[in-house]
């Protein structure tokens, strides 16, 4: 095949070489400098990635595990950063409606079932009405 004419190029096809070509060079610029930079160590950053490694590997480790058994402090679940958290709410609140008291992990299905609203409500609605109809 014969090479195309340049002469035969149409305005858009020639925008988008010139664009294409001005991409490939920046993508080329970029990538080489950043290879310069970790070539010659001069990342400032560097060292406070590998120590978010470190301690994300750190905090896999201890997760993993066994003997720890996911607990530290006698009662807090650590995560993969390594920050504790409770393992349930242990806040005890009053429901509105009925006024009993509900530890807080169970507040709001208990306020669905009290209340009568939520998701599942509509389940046994719907099938409440499809009982009676049979």
């Amino acid at each position: 095949m014969s090479a195309p004419n340049e002469d035969n190029i149409s305005n858009p096809q020639l925008s988008s070489n010139v664009f294409n070509e001005l991409l490939d060079s920046i993508i080329v610029d970029v990538a080489s400098e950043c290879h310069r930079i970790a070539k010659l160590g001069l990342d400032c950053n560097l060292e406070e990635e590998e120590e978010e490694l470190r301690l994300s590997a750190q905090a896999r480790a201890t997760v993993a595990d066994p003997s720890n058994s996911s607990e530290t402090n006698g009662k807090y679940i650590v995560d993969i950063f390594g920050q504790t958290h409770p393992p349930v709410a242990n806040e005890i609140l009053e429901c509105m409606n009925c006024s009993r008291s509900i530890v807080a992990g169970r507040f709001a299905p208990h306020l669905e079932k009290c209340m009568g609203k939520g998701r599942k409500t509509r389940l046994k609605a719907t099938r409440s009405s499809t009982a009676q109809n049979r």
